[in-house]
């Protein structure tokens, strides 16, 4: 994890603001920061501080680093190579060595045992196609001396971000997080009144290039740009997306072998580090399965989970236990700091900086808190399997109408669902039918928002999120690249950001990815089960208690009951903001709206209140 920042074609800032933008930065990457400038005259100059050669830049690079690999000096960026391209770089580059190896037979020399130098080798061989080769997670910029160019990147599924603006027709400035991003232009931050009410209506903010606050863009997951600083262009394109190839045709077995040694793979890759590695576990299927690949690998390291002692319905540590003793791993229970968790509550507000969506967030914050506390910079989760491998039981909606028009399939794959599901009868049938028609989410959503918003922020017309499809690639696409899984990722991020660390997610190899795109509906729901092929894995491997689990919460908190306790404390310091007279109504009651309005309102007027939002 680092924080990466810059500013393209224009006078650069003052160095009040380069300032501000790397203390905002610093917290991502605490080891070490630098700065690179490169004039009209392609004369560069690279430095750990301001110096006053940057101010005659056209092109400035910031970064704050996060050391990983080669912890030494000579991992210091923004970086240079012998040709004058120079880099920021966020992210890891997992298979680095056998990238490295192939530049090494072609005669390249390097000097350190960085990524980064790779990149930039690979980037001088190869091109902008060098991200074709890459296995990682990434957001980087380089400027390319010789076409005077810089190429910014993102890796396939957007793990790793980048939020620009474009200050006018010959500039632009861009950061991996749009504090630091608002750092480096000047000004307070300004929220769309129409992306907000729209967020209200649909419950999405991640799904576009369109941010909540204008004027700021985000560069999507596999996308590639371009700032051409002779003709002053900007332009994206992609740099991948999901195979069109036919489905795979396999049976069980067949597939299981195959996500076995992909997965595998993907694991051992991602225990490529000079610093210590923890696992996070939940005690679900997903998180199971990446500790099963690390005992497998031979790997000493240390669990965590969530403890919740005085909220039983809600602690699943116990779970956790199990795959602990099953495999033979120590377990660190984490109980969040009760005493203090209104505090770190802002604390991970600030961080956040965009609405989230519930305060299991402060649940996974306290855990990795205490990972870092106890010196381990890095961890491995589950992230990324449910819209991969169709997890979620609201995909059942869709599954089931690809049954049509055979009405005995559709009853057998009902019934068998209701087996393995919590939830049964009407319920069931509701909760199939809620997600299956998204107009009705959407009313449902504007009518509860009605009871705290004003009537002009709920009148902004939008369609209705297209998340239901019979088309299993399509869903898929929409869940990994538009809606559910770039919000995930954006959470997942802050926080770990925040507390200087990086999160690694085995599922999310593109490999793995890919794969499961060309799986066919029986190899993730099969008898009434979701995640199919996961659970076959772990069953496969000796913890069958976890595989046929029921249900699972993952780190869950009591979210409504903490922000009731908020609200009493804080409600009306916030609500009597500018930004809240400009939001809700006047005789808004926040203890009538609905769990998750309540939640919402709370949420965007402290995030508002602590980052010195604006409305327009």
């Amino acid at each position: 994890m680092c924080g990466i920042a810059g500013y393209i074609g224009g006078s650069v800032p003052s160095r009040v603001r380069v300032e501000n933008c790397l203390a905002q930065l610093r917290r991502r990457g605490p080891d070490m920061q630098g700065l690179a400038g490169i004039s009209a005259r392609r004369e560069t100059v690279v430095a750990k501080e301001w110096t006053p050669g940057l101010a005659d830049a056209d092109v400035l690079f910031l970064h704050t680093r996060l050391s990983i690999l080669d912890l030494s000096e000579s991992g210091r960026q923004p970086m240079a190579d012998r040709f004058g391209n120079v880099i920021s770089f966020n992210g890891e580059i997992y298979n680095y060595l056998e990238v490295r190896k192939e530049l090494v037979a072609d005669g390249h020399v390097f000097s350190t045992g960085t990524d980064t130098e790779v990149i930039l080798a690979a980037y001088a061989k190869w091109g902008t196609k060098c991200v074709e080769r890459f296995n990682g997670m990434w957001a980087f910029a380089v400027y390319d001396t010789a076409r005077r160019l810089v190429f910014l990147s993102r890796d396939r599924l957007g793990v790793k971000p980048i939020y620009y603006s474009r200050i006018d027709d010959a500039s632009l400035a861009f950061a991996s997080e749009i504090p630091a991003l608002y750092a480096l232009m000047g000004g307070d931050p300004t929220v769309s009144v129409e992306r907000l009410g729209a967020m209200f209506k649909t419950g999405l903010s991640d799904e576009g290039e369109d941010t909540l606050f204008k004027g700021i863009r985000e560069l999507r997951g596999g996308e590639n740009a371009f700032f051409d600083l002779v003709a002053r262009t900007w332009s994206v394109t992609r740099h991948w997306n999901l195979p069109e190839q036919p489905d795979l045709e396999m049976t069980q077995d067949e597939a299981l072998e195959q996500f076995t040694y992909l997965f595998e793979d993907a694991v051992r890759l991602r225990f490529r580090a000079d610093v210590p590695i923890a696992l996070t576990c939940s005690g679900g299927v997903d998180s199971t399965a990446v500790a099963i690949a690390t005992a497998k690998l031979g790997k000493d390291v240390t669990m965590f989970t969530s403890h919740l002692p005085h909220d039983q319905a809600i602690d699943e540590s116990c779970f956790a236990r199990i795959v602990a003793d099953a495999l033979k791993l120590p377990l660190v229970p984490v109980r969040p700091d009760i005493g203090q968790w209104k505090d770190e509550v802002a604390a991970l507000s600030r961080a956040q900086a965009m609405p989230y969506g519930s305060l299991s967030l402060y649940v996974h914050w306290a855990l990795l808190k205490e990972v870092r506390v106890r010196g381990m910079p890095i961890v491995l989760s589950g992230q990324g399997a449910d819209e991969v491998f169709f997890g979620y039981e609201r995909y059942y909606s869709a599954f089931l109408a690809a049954q049509f028009p055979s009405l005995p399939k559709v009853v057998r794959e009902y019934l068998l669902m209701r087996k393995r599901s919590l939830r049964g009868g009407s319920s069931g049938l509701a909760f199939l039918a809620y997600f299956g028609l998204p107009r009705l989410q959407v009313m449902r959503r504007k009518i509860n928002a009605r009871a705290a918003l004003r009537a002009d922020m709920l009148n902004v017309e939008v369609p209705a999120p297209a998340r239901f499809t019979t088309d299993r690639r399509h869903l898929q696409r929409m869940e990994l690249l538009d809606y559910n899984l770039p919000r995930l990722l954006r959470y997942d991020d802050r926080t770990a950001g925040a507390l200087g660390m990086e999160t690694r997610l085995p599922f999310l190899d593109y490999r793995l990815v890919e794969f499961a795109h060309r799986l066919p509906w029986r190899h993730t729901f099969w008898e009434g089960w979701t995640k199919f092929i996961i659970r076959k894995y772990v069953a496969q491997n000796g913890i069958p208690e976890i595989a046929w689990r029921k249900g699972k919460l993952g780190f869950e908190a009591p979210t409504d009951r903490w922000v009731q306790e908020l609200a009493a404390e804080r409600w009306e310091l916030y609500r009597n903001t500018d930004f809240a007279k400009r939001m809700l109504r006047d005789d808004v009651n926040l203890s009538s709206c609905s769990p998750d309005v309540r939640w919402g309102v709370f949420n965007v007027l402290e995030l508002a209140f602590l980052n010195r939002w604006r409305l327009e």
